[in-house]
Parts: C-alpha cells; sequence; structure tokens
C-alpha cells in the first residue's frame, strides 16, 4: 500500500477536483491510501460520498499583492500574485507543504495547479508528477510563454516576471540544501508529467510535440434528471448565477423556446422560484450529463475544461462565457475550430436571444462538433484511468 496525495493550491470551482477524482478512486479501490489536499473545502463534500476519500485544507497564499502589472501574461505573472514575489513569504506556504507531506509520510505527490506543492516536494526529494490541462502545465520554455499570444509583448516584461520567480523559488531550495533551477518551468521537471488535455483543446496552441493523455470528464457526477418529451431544443446549462450574463441568458432561453436544464451553483431559492418555467428547469447542484447529451443540441458554460472537453467528446456545440483567461483560451479554441461561440466578458454585453438562435439553428456547429468527437472516437476515460493510474502506482513503488 501507498499513500498518495493529491494536491490542488490555483484556481477555483469543481474543476480541479473533478479532474483528479477518477484517479483517486481508482487508487484507493487499488488498496492505496489517498488523501486530497484541496483549496476549497466547500466543494469537497459534493464530489463524493461521506467517508469515501479523505480530504483536506491546502495550504494557500491569501494576501492580494500589490504593483504588478494588469493583467497577467504569462505563468511567472500568474505565480507572482501568490506569493512568488518574496522568498520569505513563499517559504512558509512552502514549510506548510512540506509538513503535511511528512505526517501524511507520502510516498508520491500528484500535483494539479499545485506549484508550491512541487516544490515542498522537491525540497523533501519525494517522488512527483503534475496533472492538468495545458493552461496549469506550462511548456518547458524560458521565459514562460505569453498567453495572450494574440497581444504583441515585450521580450523583457516576460523575462523580468521569469527572473524574478525564479530567484524566488531558488532561494527557498537553496534554504533546503536543493540544488537551484535554471528556468521556471523546471519546476515541471519531475517523475511524470499528465498533461491530460487533447491537442486541439490546449491552452498552449504551439506547445512542442508533446504526450497527451487525453481529456478527464466526468459524465455520472451529479443528481440524475431527464428531458420531458416534445420537439423544442435542448440545452444543458452550467453556469454561475453571479455572471454579468445569467439573467440576460435566462431570458433569452425562455423567449427562444427551448427545453432547457440548468446547473446554477450557489443559487438562491427566491431567483430559483422566480426564473423557473415548465421548459427551463433549474438546479443548485451539479446534474448527471448522462443520459442527457446524447439527444442534446447544445451545451452552455464557462468553458471549463472537463465540460467543454465532455461535451465536445459527444458531439455537443457550446455557448462559453468565460470568467477568466483560463476558460478565454479554451473558449477561443472551440471558437477557432467552429465548434461554439464565445461571450467575452472584457466586451460589451451583447443581445443574447440573436446568439443563442444562431447557434440553434446553425448546423455547421454541431457538424463542427461532431467532427471533433469522430477525431477522437478511440479514446476512452476507462483507458485514461487505467493508464494514469498504473503510472502512479510505478512512480509510488520507488
Amino acid at each position: 500500500m501507498s499513500r498518495i496525495v493529491f494536491a490542488w493550491e490555483m484556481g477555483a470551482n469543481y474543476g480541479y477536483i473533478s479532474q483528479f477524482m477518477p484517479f483517486a478512486r481508482e487508487l484507493k479501490s487499488r488498496g492505496h491510501e489517498v488523501v486530497l489536499v484541496v483549496r476549497e473545502l466547500h466543494h469537497a463534500p459534493r464530489m463524493m460520498t461521506d467517508g469515501e476519500i479523505s480530504f483536506m485544507q491546502a495550504p494557500i497564499w491569501l494576501p492580494t499583492v500589490q504593483g504588478l502589472p494588469e493583467p497577467p501574461l504569462n505563468y511567472a505573472e500568474i505565480l507572482l500574485r501568490f506569493g512568488y514575489h518574496d522568498a520569505q513569504s513563499l517559504a512558509g506556504v512552502v514549510s506548510a507543504w512540506r509538513s503535511l507531506m511528512t505526517l501524511f509520510k507520502t510516498d508520491v505527490v500528484v500535483a494539479s495547479h499545485a506549484p508550491t506543492a512541487l516544490l515542498a516536494a522537491r525540497c523533501l526529494d519525494l517522488s512527483a508528477a503534475s496533472l492538468g490541462t495545458g493552461f496549469s502545465i506550462p511548456p518547458r520554455v524560458s521565459p514562460t510563454p505569453n498567453m495572450r499570444y494574440w497581444v504583441n509583448v515585450p521580450a523583457e516584461r516576460l523575462n523580468s516576471g521569469d527572473a524574478v520567480v525564479l530567484n524566488t523559488m531558488n532561494t527557498v531550495l537553496q534554504a533546503s540544501g536543493k540544488p537551484a533551477m535554471a528556468s521556471v518551468s523546471e519546476l515541471f521537471n519531475v517523475q511524470e508529467q499528465f498533461l491530460c488535455t487533447l491537442p486541439e483543446l490546449d491552452h498552449y496552441p504551439n506547445r512542442a510535440q508533446t504526450r497527451y493523455w487525453g481529456a478527464v470528464y466526468d459524465t455520472q457526477m451529479g443528481q440524475e434528471v431527464v428531458w420531458k418529451d416534445g420537439d423544442a431544443k435542448r440545452v444543458l446549462v452550467y453556469l454561475e448565477p453571479s455572471h454579468r450574463d445569467f439573467p440576460a441568458l435566462l431570458e433569452a432561453i425562455k423567449q427562444s423556446g427551448a427545453q432547457a436544464l440548468i446547473c446554477a451553483p450557489g443559487i438562491s431559492a427566491n431567483l430559483l422560484k422566480a426564473s423557473e418555467t415548465e421548459a427551463v428547469r433549474i438546479y443548485n447542484q451539479p446534474i448527471k450529463f448522462l443520459g442527457l447529451i446524447e439527444t442534446c443540441d447544445l451545451a452552455i458554460c464557462h468553458a471549463g475544461h472537463g465540460t467543454t472537453a465532455g461535451m465536445l467528446m459527444a458531439g455537443v456545440p457550446l455557448l462559453m462565457f468565460p470568467n477568466h483567461l483560463e476558460q478565454f483560451l479554451l473558449a477561443k479554441s472551440v471558437h477557432d475550430m467552429g465548434a461554439g461561440l464565445l461571450v467575452n466578458l472584457e466586451a460589451p454585453a451583447p443581445e443574447l436571444l440573436p446568439v443563442l438562435q444562431r447557434i440553434l439553428q446553425t448546423p455547421e456547429f454541431k457538424a463542427r462538433a461532431r467532427h471533433f468527437a469522430d477525431s477522437h472516437k478511440d479514446f476512452t476515460q476507462d483507458a485514461l484511468i487505467a493508464s494514469v493510474t498504473a503510472r502512479i502506482e510505478e512512480l509510488a513503488a520507488k
């Protein structure tokens, strides 16, 4: 039996837990001791049954770092916002991760958007793996690349951010008696890199040749609901009610005459009651997509990786409302391949009824989504889970 820590440090909402849950469950079923160390504890109980897998709060950076250039342009500039601007501050978070790993007698750390967990594992000489989408595993180049690739960015800005982050990490490493790194991306030179996406969905479209393990998505999590009979278009929605366009989207769906099943986490009971109709049903907890996507005409979401990949693999086109850069990059890829449309939060709010009617009434969107699905018809979640789990077992046994 091995002891395996799945670590999640940065980012928000269900995506990061759902990304590593299939592997955690499989490892637990094989007799290993597994613990999830997560950024947001309030999501964990919704993702598993009581006592299924242990979980605890991750050591995270809380203060807001002032005076940084906006918006962040590369991975290093993101790290600057999480304590990587100052070695003494970062050392405190690293120390907490080290204590946790030592207390658990960890054999291997699997980090999902958890760079400080990787740094702590390096300090302890622990086996480690990075697991995530392209966004959380940057290419191994220096400096870390400009994520807003459509914007011309001076090289000195990218180099400057990398230099500060690298110096901070090396100061922490050297205090632990470990060798310095030559670049920020060297943090990801770990025993295994599980790039759990597909080439078309990589947040870095120009990444050098690498292994893509396949996208992680769960169509079986959540409460079971069914479509009502009828000829109306069927729309699945996963959108936070706090989003700027949520009220306007509800109204557009009602006006379109479509039947909609809406997952709106955190929606108040009053707003839910006021917004539901015979054709539009709203839930404040995840709903099970399996059994729904097979006859779905459109999915509306924030362009989280798991939801987006799952819908495309079922041949369902998307209307996307990204909240931040990670989601925007993925939404742009789907938009550019013709399998969906995106609504940019940084642009004025559009009239949503024409947008909704366009994507529902234009067959090419569905055809492009179906082409994506057909291109990856040999990929299965079972095979992905088996291969990743077997590799983690190998790392833990060393």
